[in-house]
């Protein structure tokens, strides 16, 4: 929720004898809630906590699928074929101009005034698309395009069946957290002798 920027912000927090919270930054409000429900971290801890002495098993097993272990590569199956081949069925077009450049000089290209032929050499016209190919099929010697081949298969796995061995996610027991504490009206504060201005903030979490 914190705002990074070069300028300074004025935070504010806001507690109400309801024990409602508002917060705003430089004076707009960003969030409203309640003390006991909404603020995180949570005013009041939890009353239990992952029990940090609880070790998943080694036996453990997680995974809810596995290959299945009497599936066979089917004898036909060619893990070697091409993703594509040539497509010998392919004929040129008839309006393919093979005898073409796909690129030519520019015929409107000039050689600049101050082109010095002896210091700069033989000036050579910058190349452009030939415009006779955007009429036609293509330009330029024809080859067969390739195909999607349809032996292509792959590499070949083992389709997934569900693991017999699967118990689950594991997660550690509960326990008491021992640092909980219950405080229903955390709004209710001392009274304040003083108010200090904390101009350096980098990150917040409410």
């Amino acid at each position: 929720m914190a705002r990074i920027g070069k300028t300074t912000s004025l935070y504010t927090l806001i507690l109400n004898p309801d024990q409602t919270f508002q917060i705003k930054i430089d004076g707009e409000p960003i969030r409203n809630g309640s003390l006991l429900e909404d603020f995180d971290p949570p005013v009041n801890p939890a009353k239990e906590i992952d029990d940090p002495e609880d070790k998943k098993p080694s036996d453990w097993v997680e995974e809810a699928k596995i290959a299945d272990p009497e599936a066979t590569k089917p004898e036909d199956w060619d893990e070697d074929a091409p993703y594509e081949i040539l497509d010998t069925e392919a004929e040129k077009p008839a309006d393919w101009l093979e005898n073409e450049p796909k690129q030519i000089p520019d015929p409107d290209a000039q050689k600049p005034e101050d082109w010095d032929d002896e210091e700069d050499g033989d000036w050579i016209p910058p190349m452009v698309p030939n415009p006779k190919c955007a009429e036609a099929a293509g330009c330029g010697p024809w080859t067969q395009p390739m195909k999607k081949n349809p032996s292509h298969k792959g590499k070949w796995v083992a389709a997934l069946i569900d693991n017999p061995l699967f118990k689950g996610l594991w997660a550690p027991q509960k326990i008491a957290n021992p640092n909980h504490y219950e405080d229903k009206k955390p709004a209710d504060l001392e009274p304040m002798g003083a108010v200090s201005e904390y101009t350096s903030i980098k990150t917040a979490h409410y």
